[in-house]
């Protein structure tokens, strides 16, 4: 019943599929049958070698004809069950990775990308294996076995069959046994192969830092640490494939042993002829080949129920559609002003709210500036209003509406935003800039020219062509959060929240930056969190957030006069030389 209730992740895809295999499954059950002539028809060959040699002519032709018709049908049943389970590979990949990317934030504070990537390799491999050469195994193994022991009974010897079979139920439930272990220890390879693959992305993707700290040792003891689990789980897993070999290669010999015995008896005794102990010969191999690949026929499905365990689990996890289905949407959000009613919020992962009973009222096309001391709440809230988490329901309104009644993607679209970290893709410039959707050069351009970064594309021999490498490593930190903020600034949206971008700039470029940014910004709803007090002391509103509430706000001049935190943070700055 739980198998059962983890296939039903395969059913969009069978649905649309199923023709095609079930013609492969149909070809395979045909295949199999008609190998049952073969053994039947050397049989009858090797008794007409002694009455009659011109029938042995008509028996080879016989046996050359189902021998090509056996391989026409095997490559067309082939080609429909191992191509279809190849579409199933892509469809499953691409239906993990659409709804990875539609996954709450606090999935990936909770699983690394590793897990992904385990799941879109190992796991889906495992899974079209069990659905392709498994169904193959298990009909080979139910036709040709339970086909092959009913002639062996009707048309050669039932005594025979019945001795010669004795030993295979023993090695069935064998290998049943063994097989009930095999879900378990492969779920924890891969457990181990994604944790090891999450530690070595990480590790090259900070490889400057490990570098910098000297800490080659250090991370190479702890990848050999998580290496030796790897290996370990995966030594457990061979250590029961290796059991299964001297386990279903017993019965061949024993079988085979016993039909030599009782067989050439009865041969002597005259109760079947050379020819007929021939075909049972044939067709005892045909039941003893599916007993032999009855433990990796069992191994297959038990890694491929084990992976698609990992691939359902991952598929249950609610997505923002299926947990926030919007009771109302907008393609466009005009009127942006934001009311904030007592919002208290707390990380799936945090030991206590990172914001607690804040309430706020920004106007449609102000610019709100936000500072405050590391751990204050700032960057949350600007997450909270982009719902890459989601506040409780009836504390954030955007143009009087509850925040989630609006299409999270009609949201996000109307939203500009540039992170604390920048992070950029291997790709072009032009194309980090133009991320979200195609835009014409020009507004490229102008986006560069607005983020304060034209300059320095220019400066580069490609230009906007330049391939920035992973992670935008070809660029300053500064060049990098600039290229972020073109990116945010070509969606002309209508709300702009900007989370401490000026911390990688020196004070020059922040000075061109802010003036550019005034222009912008007039009509737009823009939130400003930062450090400095000189990138926010233009701003309509201020306020001062303290462990996840607002201590202060008000105009720049008016948080002056109050000499409290804002004041404090002012002067702290302006006897650095940062004003």
């Amino acid at each position: 019943m739980f198998l059962f209730l983890k296939l039903r992740v395969l059913q969009p895809f069978f649905r649309v599929h199923w023709l095609t295999y079930s013609i492969g499954v149909l070809l395979l059950i045909s295949v199999d049958l008609l190998q049952l002539l073969i053994p039947r028809i050397i049989g009858k060959t090797v008794d007409f070698l002694i009455s009659s040699r011109e029938e042995v002519f008509g028996q080879l032709l016989l046996l050359v004809f189902i021998s090509i018709l056996i391989a026409v049908l095997r490559y067309i049943y082939r080609e429909c069950i191992m191509g279809t389970t190849r579409r199933l590979e892509y469809y499953l990949r691409k239906r993990i990775f659409s709804h990875a990317l539609r996954l709450p934030m606090s999935f990936f504070d909770e699983h690394g990308p590793g897990k992904i990537m385990a799941l879109t390799t190992n796991d889906v491999s495992a899974v079209r294996v069990a659905i392709g050469l498994g169904i193959m195994l298990f009909v080979d193994a139910v036709i040709m076995g339970a086909a092959s022991l009913i002639v062996m009974v009707k048309t050669i010897n039932w005594q025979l069959a019945a001795w010669t079979i004795l030993p295979l139920p023993i090695i069935f439930m064998l290998v049943i046994y063994m097989g009930k272990f095999v879900h378990d220890r492969f779920r924890k390879v891969q457990e181990n192969f994604s944790s090891m693959t999450e530690f070595t992305q990480e590790v090259f993707a900070g490889v400057k830092i490990i570098k910098g700290f000297a800490a080659e040792r250090t991370t190479l003891e702890r990848f050999s640490s998580i290496n030796k689990a790897n290996v370990a789980a995966n030594m457990e897993m061979a250590q029961l494939q290796a059991a299964y070999i001297p386990v279903t290669h017993i019965a061949p010999l024993t079988c085979y042993a016993i039909a030599l015995f009782v067989g050439g008896d009865l041969i002597i005794k005259g109760a079947i002829t050379i020819g007929e102990f021939a075909a049972f010969s044939g067709y005892l191999g045909l039941i003893i080949w599916p007993v032999m690949g009855l433990g990796y026929l069992i191994n297959t499905v038990q890694r491929g129920a084990a992976s698609l365990n990992r691939i359902s689990d991952l598929l249950d996890q609610p997505a923002y559609e299926d947990r926030d289905e919007p009771v109302e949407t907008s393609k466009e959000i005009r009127e942006t002003d934001i009311r904030i009613t007592n919002l208290t919020f707390q990380y799936p992962t945090g030991k206590q709210p990172a914001l607690t009973n804040l309430s706020l009222f920004i106007p449609a096309g102000t610019v709100l500036g936000i500072v405050g001391h590391t751990g204050a709440g700032k960057s949350t809230l600007l997450q909270l209003l982009l719902r890459l988490y989601n506040p409780p329901e009836n504390t954030i309104f955007i143009s009087n509406r509850e925040i989630h009644a609006i299409d999270y993607n009609s949201l996000r679209q109307a939203v500009g935003y540039v992170p604390q970290d920048s992070l950029l893709f291997s790709k072009t410039i032009a194309e980090n800039i133009a991320f979200d959707q195609p835009y014409l050069r020009e507004q490229i351009e102008k986006a560069a020219q607005l983020a304060v970064i034209q300059e320095a594309i220019d400066d580069k021999p490609l230009g906007f062509g330049t391939i920035l490498g992973e992670k935008g490593k070809k660029l300053s930190g500064g060049q990098q959060q600039r290229v972020a903020i073109a990116r945010a600034l070509i969606k002309e949206p209508a709300i702009l929240l900007l989370d401490d971008i000026f911390a990688a700039l020196d004070y020059r470029t922040q000075a061109e930056l802010l003036a550019n940014m005034s222009q912008f910004t007039a009509g737009r709803t823009t939130l400003i969190v930062s450090q400095r007090v000189a990138a926010v002391k233009s701003a309509d509103l201020i306020i001062v957030m303290k462990e996840g509430s607002i201590a202060e706000q008000g105009t720049h001049q008016q948080l002056i006069e109050k000499k409290g935190l804002y004041y404090e943070l002012y002067e702290q700055q302006l006897m650095n030389g940062e004003e």
